[in-house]
């Protein structure tokens, strides 16, 4: 430790003295068009010959040639991806949390009442006794798929029924509905417009 420490002081001492030497060097009291040169200017003038001089050179470009095959079966070879996901760990493995009841402003996880701030029932209607009736009516109606717009299974009555609806609702002769609002731009604007209209949403 102690010749460490004595082996540090020395470089700072070697140091200090190389720059004390500079700054003391003839060059560095040197007067120039009646202007005293100080040793920091000595030193920032070196430093702006080296950037000068760095500047100057050219930059190395390997040689354009494409790579034989040989070379390209030889770096597919050495080539060794990583993994996307790390390995999983024990410390990693945990059980996920389960859902017990209905996701409205508090829900139940792992048998602990909490505030659920994940919930997208907006309008307050999840868990709403007259909505799952009419849901399961739905259902017994018309099935249950991975989707339903009305441009894969075509338009049926509740599509038509929910159009009157909200153009009565808006005081419109019709409505059109979309089953999502990036179509709606993708297909009412281009329809409608034309280039030079302005279109206020």
């Amino acid at each position: 430790m102690d010749s460490t420490v004595s082996m540090l002081t020395n470089v700072v001492g070697a140091t200090s003295d190389w720059v004390r030497s500079v700054f003391e060097f003839q060059f560095a009291k040197a007067v120039i068009f009646e202007v005293n040169i100080g040793g920091h200017l000595f030193v920032e003038g070196l430093l702006l010959v080296v950037i000068l001089f760095l500047l100057s050179q050219k930059s190395y470009k390997p040689p354009k040639r494409p790579l034989t095959k040989k070379e390209i079966d030889e770096l597919c070879e050495e080539w060794a991806p990583e993994p996307l996901i790390p390995s999983i760990t024990d410390e990693m493995k945990r059980e996920p949390p389960v859902l017990e009841s209905a996701a409205g402003p508090h829900t139940i996880v792992n048998g602990k009442d909490v505030v659920n701030f994940t919930s997208a029932n907006y309008l307050g209607l999840l868990g709403s006794q007259e909505l799952l009736e009419t849901c399961t009516t739905a259902l017994e109606k018309y099935g249950v798929g991975s989707c339903g717009p009305r441009g894969f299974y075509g338009t049926i009555d509740v599509h038509l029924d929910c159009e009157a609806r909200i153009a009565k609702f808006l005081g419109t002769p019709d409505s059109i509905l979309y089953s999502y609002g990036l179509s709606t731009m993708f297909s009412a604007i281009p329809a409608f417009c034309k280039k030079g209209d302005v279109v206020v949403a």
